[in-house]
Parts: structure tokens; sequence; C-alpha cells
């Protein structure tokens, strides 16, 4: 372990995550899982640090740290300039992304770009980098629906209830795989600067130096 660690419990890496965002979060029967806790399982590991895990929504999930309620907080979240809070420090990037909709199968044809939503209604996770681009791209007349549960969102979105689910390309990628034909992928774009993940890390807890290098050694295999 790096010596100069101060995590808010000795020897423990206390980690703030979100439920519903497969395939970088998630929970599975209340456990943490996902590819952002894969990764970080692995660094815990070569620090000789014990991992636990709490859940909590994602909008302003990234100011947990700051709060002292956590060392770290991963959920897929972008180190925007808007997302900047006092006592936590972000760690380099370790994914890239871009935005995109799930959409019915069915309506690939009328349903290509955001502009084809007016009238219709797409769901996001409050404070989200969906959320924002998709409030500053939609047409007036296209409505926003809230979700903390991505399970429920596809089971509305198959039921005609809402049309699309915003979320990054690799999320989208993760349930069209995993839908039968089913659903389908529209208005894949990058966001308005590209977009990256990153951990946001609790200033005091001199996790960033050994973090990053890991990251950087690691990052292909994530």
């Amino acid at each position: 372990m790096t010596a100069d660690l101060q995590t808010i419990t000795a020897h423990v890496l206390r980690v703030a995550t979100y439920a519903a965002f497969a395939p970088f979060c998630y929970a599975d029967n209340g456990r943490a899982a996902g590819r952002d806790i894969d990764f970080l399982q692995l660094f815990a590991q070569q620090q000789r640090l014990r991992l636990t895990f709490q859940f909590f929504p994602f909008d302003r999930i990234w100011e947990r740290p700051g709060q002292d309620l956590c060392d770290l907080a991963a959920a897929g979240i972008a180190p925007l300039a808007t997302r900047a809070t006092a006592g936590v420090v972000w760690s380099v990037p370790y994914f890239a992304v871009q935005r995109g909709l799930v959409i019915r199968a069915a309506d690939q044809q009328q349903l290509r770009t955001i502009g084809d939503f007016a009238e219709r209604t797409i769901a996001v996770t409050r404070g989200s980098t969906a959320d924002q681009d998709v409030l500053a791209r939609k047409p007036e007349s296209t409505h926003i629906a809230y979700y903390d549960d991505q399970q429920q969102a596809l089971r509305d979105l198959a039921a005609g209830i809402i049309d699309g689910y915003g979320t990054g390309d690799a999320g989208c990628q993760y349930f069209v795989e995993r839908s039968q034909g089913q659903l389908a992928i529209a208005d894949l774009h990058p966001f308005e600067t590209p977009e990256t993940f990153a951990f946001a890390l609790r200033s005091a807890s001199g996790l960033e130096t050994a973090l990053n290098q890991f990251i950087e050694q690691q990052r292909q295999h994530y």
C-alpha cells in the first residue's frame, strides 16, 4: 500500500457508486457490480485495501468525496467543469464515450436523430451527461422523463410509455446486445466536448498519484 494514503478508514477504500448505470456500475442482488467496480477491485488489491461500496443517487454523486462520505466516487462520471467541487480532485480519464439513445428496433426508420423526437418522450438519469445533452439538443416539444432505474426505463420503452433512453454508446450497445433484436441505437454522436469518465477523489485521501499511475498502466484493460 502507498504510504501516504489517508483514507477515511485505515486500509479501507470507501466507494460511492450508483445502482443503475450498466455496464459500468449497477446493483447485482444488492452488491456493486460493473466495469468501474472490477477496475477498482484490481486497484484495491494492488494497494492492499479492502473495498466497501455504498449506493447513492447519481445526481451530484461526485460531491460525496468532498463531504467525507467516501474516499472515491465511481459511477461512469464525466469530470465536467460544472462539476468542480471543493475537497474533490479528479483522476485522469480511464474511458471515452459518445452519447446515444436506445430505441425500439421497430422505430429505427423514423427515429434516427434527436430531431425526430418531437412530441416524443426521452428518458434520462437526472444530473447525468445524457440529461444535459438531451436538454440542450431536443426539439421544444420533446418530453423528458427522469428514471433512477434502468430496467424500468427499458420496460417502459418496450411498452411504448417512452420512446428513447439516453445513455453512452457502450451502455446502448450493452442493452441492444441483450435485447434479442428488440432494441436499437439512434442519435449516436459526441458530447459538446469530448467526454471521458474519471473517478472523483476526496482531496485529503492521497489517492490521486497511485490511482493515476494505475489507470495509465491498466486503462487498455478496462
